[in-house]
């Protein structure tokens, strides 16, 4: 049975974009610690309200049309 190239293609890039997420996300909190510990306090609180702030919007946009 041949296997179709896509059916591995979107998982591994779902992987790699996480990932690739994950460390960019990382390198951003380690150079705020050099900077400030404040700053990744400040990040990290901005991150805890802004995400969770912009998905209940889209979501109400989402209901509304």
């Amino acid at each position: 049975m041949k296997m179709n190239n896509r059916a591995l293609l979107f998982p591994l890039l779902s992987i790699l974009v996480v990932a690739v997420f994950a460390v960019g996300l990382g390198v951003i909190f380690i150079l705020l610690h050099e900077i400030s510990e404040w700053a990744v306090i400040g990040l990290g609180s901005a991150l805890v309200v802004v995400v969770p702030g912009a998905a209940a919007l889209g979501q109400r946009m989402v209901e509304k049309a």
